[in-house]
């Protein structure tokens, strides 16, 4: 269907499996239930969604940061 309007239900589910599977597999269990995408749709959804909110590490061990030629080398993991 060319120009096709989708509900905004249908556009969460469809957001839903793009999260989960991305393109091929994702269009093909959106074509076991009844709605066909292709999977660029899937992936077109899956771009279109903002990324998820990260937060600051609250706590910095000594072994992931470096001093190298008066460069700062450092790894922020959350713990």
């Amino acid at each position: 269907m060319r120009y096709g309007r989708r509900t905004p239900l249908l556009e969460r589910l469809l957001e839903a499996i793009s999260v989960v599977l991305a393109g091929r597999p994702g269009a093909r269990l959106a074509g076991l239930l009844p709605v066909p995408v292709s999977r660029t749709t899937i992936l077109r959804l899956l771009m279109r969604l903002p990324d998820p909110s990260t937060r600051t590490p609250r706590v910095l061990g000594i072994d992931e940061f470096a001093l190298k030629r008066g460069h700062v080398y450092g790894r922020l993991r959350d713990r």
